[in-house]
């Protein structure tokens, strides 16, 4: 008989209760075992022991032979939360929030730095990120600290429908990942550290996303406009491992999901939109209004006005 081991043992958080999304963590765990090179049986005991109810008949094996196959197994679980209006309605009774009042508040100013500084800003030296002109590619560019600005005016002057990066920096390289049947150079087995983490809303008025935002004790690096309708917050979590990094970004889901941000955008692969370029579809600015190099938890509202 298998001696049952913990998930935290191959970076798995705990099965979630039956009902909120018990089905996806199997998935995930699957997933991940599977990479592990770990034998078809174990697993099949180590997950029906961590699950929260009994498996359908099948269930297990079937998601097995479909990793095995290759087929498309989530990399993250962030559990399902139901929207909470009363909390929404508290946080936002004050109305919007400008994006003049959070560029007064970010501690370098927005309007006066350049691309490739904030860059900086958010990768270390030696760190390398993705540049998109197409969100569906493998990324048109790769940067590190030593790309030079005209490089990067080069790729954006083509774009179409804006720019993006890969908010966890990468190898840069091309790696082939069987589970997905194809080399990739954003995936998560490209990817060198979890320090990041992407907060955004499709379903909430910037303006009021804002609110909700600045009352947060979050350590947000930086809000970038999507030049769209959505406001882009990357949240500083530092995770060492991916364990950490599912850990940090299943609590600011547990927050900030029940208030309307999106649950898509809390992976550690996700794009986000790069500032400072023009969209050629609207001819609107992916406009940074915060950047904060060192953040800590504590709401933007409590930080200091440095501008008029």
């Amino acid at each position: 008989m298998l001696t049952a081991k913990n998930p935290s043992e191959f970076g798995i958080p705990e099965c979630p209760p039956a009902g909120e999304g018990c089905h996806r963590w199997m998935m995930t765990a699957v997933g991940i075992l599977v990479r592990n090179e770990v034998e078809d049986d174990e697993i099949l005991e180590l997950v029906e022991g961590w699950m929260t109810r009994h498996p359908q008949p099948g269930e297990i094996e079937n998601t097995i032979r479909k990793a095995r196959m290759g087929g498309e197994m989530p990399q993250t679980y962030i559990p399902r939360h139901m929207p909470d209006p009363v909390a929404f309605e508290k946080l936002t009774a004050e109305g919007p929030t400008s994006f003049e009042e959070i560029k007064a508040r970010s501690p370098i100013d927005p309007d006066w730095i350049s691309l490739t500084s904030i860059l900086r800003a958010v990768f270390k030296p030696g760190e390398k990120t993705l540049i998109f002109t197409n969100e569906r590619s493998q990324g048109q560019l790769v940067w590190s600290h030593e790309t030079r600005q005209e490089d990067l005016d080069r790729i954006l002057a083509y774009n179409q429908q804006g720019a993006w990066f890969q908010l966890n920096p990468v190898t840069g390289d091309y790696l082939r990942i069987e589970r997905l049947g194809k080399s990739s150079r954003r995936s998560e087995e490209n990817t060198t550290s979890f320090n990041h983490v992407l907060v955004e809303s499709d379903k909430v008025q910037p303006e009021i996303w804002l609110t909700i935002l600045k009352q947060l004790p979050l350590p947000i690096l930086s809000i970038t406009l999507s030049g769209n309708s959505s406001a882009h917050a990357l949240i500083r979590v530092g995770a060492k491992t991916k364990l950490e990094w599912t850990t940090a970004a299943s609590a600011i889901a547990r927050a900030l999901v029940p208030l309307g941000a999106c649950p898509g955008s809390l992976t550690a692969v996700r794009l986000t939109r790069l500032p400072k370029v023009v969209r050629r579809d609207n001819q609107r600015e992916q406009s940074l209004l915060f950047l904060n190099p060192n953040p800590s938890p504590m709401p933007l509202k409590n930080l200091s006005v440095r501008r008029a």
